[in-house]
């Protein structure tokens, strides 16, 4: 995994936590129902944001090794 999957998957556990702890906090708040609901659709929509990211990260990567390793092969055969 390089390091910016690293990074990725990181940022992905971070705001996953950060969500389990918010929904946690909104559990034993004493605010409105309407503050919570907009608080959690926050959340999920970070979430989405999040899973989105990594998802084009990842084919970027993909695509960044799939040049390379052609590159190469292009390399091994003019040689």
């Amino acid at each position: 995994m390089t390091v910016l999957e690293k990074a990725v998957q990181s940022l992905a556990e971070a705001i996953e936590a950060l969500e389990s702890r918010l929904d946690a906090r909104l559990e034993t708040a004493n605010g409105s129902d309407e503050a919570v609901a907009a608080a959690r659709r926050q959340a999920m929509a970070a979430r989405k944001q999040t899973d989105n990211a990594a998802q084009g990260v990842a084919a970027a990567i993909s695509d960044i090794k799939a040049i390379l390793a052609e590159d190469d092969r292009k390399r091994e055969d003019a040689s």
